[in-house]
């Protein structure tokens, strides 16, 4: 008799999970990247953003700003976009307009699109951002109006851009450091905090880079983040101006090729150092892609599993605003930023009957294979926050990144709250809110942000 063969029979619902278990690995593809840009430098003079004071709109343009769009289509077929501008920041309001148009042409979902700005203090105001900083004149806030439906315009093309090259690529996460962020809070001899410069106060000297290369090993794009303020020009710069970011990207894409891409981090209370002249903002730039090339000869973290991606609004609260009488006080005797704010707090108590008492917060976090997680705050968010959540989460493979999608007003944490000064108080008056960031806000904010990257 010859030798028989024996067949083994594997029940059905044995089969149908190694089916399951086995199909990703069968279905994965290399991932795919695309990159597109869009110029956003105001046609007509404008409004600058950023420091309160300045007597005029701007006069010159000393540098091109952008709009950069970086798609990607990672091995399972899901999209996502990251969006970096030269912007001061984004209002709710123009964030969600884009997002809207991005989802009804592109099919690109909430969670799958990043939207970031540079915080360049040289950059147009933008409609509902920093409202108290909008410029005093009509015919000046109607020029604002008109370059933020053009910004919106081109933000959406360069999404465009990006999704249309798209090309197998390979994705890696670098992880380096810069030294020009100096903690710009300084205790005065009064006790109160000013700016300044304190060498022992935290910051956070972490480059993150993703560098992403085309089948040939080309450069495609690199995004990277940094986590001081974009002011090392002054109030007293009425150009048109990137600062050292829009300084570093322009050094980046002639050295490396391919589109540099620059998102803000935690740094909300870090200036970069030296700052104040066109030669210090040259200076800075060029430490800057100094830091990104040599953050990438450092061997990185090839991205290989799937891009995971979670936005969610979360509800912070404020502290109890005053009452209407001391908002009318405050409108008969203040002068400046103080009696706009009180005006503008006496108008909504007349139309709504009261005032906000919290804030629907965005958090954004996009899990990039086992490599590297983003975590996206809206805001401008302080450095202990980057800080904390490293700690929790594993310093080597989180990127923070802030100014994401909205920036309501500054996100203090609670040392700040308790140590007062402009990032906890006289700050919301530039973005209107009716009084300070209630206590809670920091354990609220990274309880959500740890559950999120679960």
């Amino acid at each position: 008799m010859g030798a028989r063969t024996r067949c083994i029979l594997i029940p059905a619902m044995l089969r149908r999970t190694l089916l399951l278990i086995a199909l990703p690995s069968l279905l994965a593809a290399d991932w795919q990247a695309g990159a597109g840009r869009a110029i956003t430098t105001p046609q007509e003079p404008v409004w600058l953003s950023g420091y309160g004071g300045r007597p005029r709109p701007s006069d010159t343009v000393a540098m091109d700003l952008w709009a950069k769009a970086l798609a990607l289509q990672d091995p399972y077929g899901r999209r996502a976009v990251v969006v970096t501008t030269d912007l001061i920041g984004l209002s709710r309001p123009v964030a969600d307009r884009i997002a809207a148009r991005i989802h009804k042409r592109y099919g690109i979902s909430r969670e799958r699109l990043l939207l970031t700005s540079s915080h360049t203090h040289t950059g147009p105001a933008i409609t509902g951002n920093l409202p108290l900083m909008q410029a005093p004149k009509p015919e000046w806030r109607a020029a604002t109006a008109r370059y933020t439906r053009y910004l919106e315009d081109q933000v959406v093309a360069a999404v465009g851009r990006a999704l249309e090259t798209l090309e197998p690529a390979e994705l890696s996460y670098h992880l380096g450091e810069a030294g020009f962020a100096m903690n710009r809070r300084i205790v005065k001899p009064d006790g109160t905090i000013g700016f300044g410069e304190d060498p022992d106060a935290p910051v956070d000297n972490d480059v993150s880079v993703l560098q992403v290369r085309d089948a040939d090993g080309e450069p495609l794009a690199v995004l990277f983040s940094y986590a001081a303020h974009n002011t090392t020009l002054t109030g007293k710069h009425m150009e048109i101006h990137g600062d050292y970011s829009g300084i570093a990207q322009a050094h980046l894409e002639k050295e490396l090729g391919g589109q540099a891409m620059y998102m803000m981090g935690m740094g909300a209370d870090a200036n970069p150092s030296p700052r104040g002249s066109l030669e210090d903002v040259e200076q800075n730039g060029r430490s800057m892609a100094d830091a990104v090339r040599q953050t990438l000869a450092k061997p990185g973290r090839k991205i290989n599993g799937p891009l995971r991606a979670r936005f969610e609004r979360i509800e912070i609260r404020l502290e109890e605003p005053p009452s209407r009488a001391d908002w009318q006080r405050r409108a008969d005797e203040g002068e400046g930023y103080d009696k706009q704010l009180a005006l503008l707090m006496l108008e909504h108590l007349s139309r709504d009957g009261s005032l906000q008492s919290t804030y629907d917060y965005p958090i954004q976090i996009w899990k990039l294979g086992g490599a590297a997680t983003l975590v996206a705050m809206g805001g401008e968010v302080v450095v202990d926050y980057s800080h904390a959540i490293k700690k929790a989460l594993g310093g080597t493979t989180t990127w923070t990144v802030a100014y994401a999608n909205d920036v309501p007003g500054y996100i203090p944490s609670v040392r700040i709250l308790d140590e007062g000064g402009y990032e906890a108080e006289f700050s919301q008056t530039y973005y209107g809110m009716p009084g300070r960031w209630h206590r809670s806000i920091e354990r609220t904010v990274l309880d959500a942000v740890l559950e999120g990257a679960q």
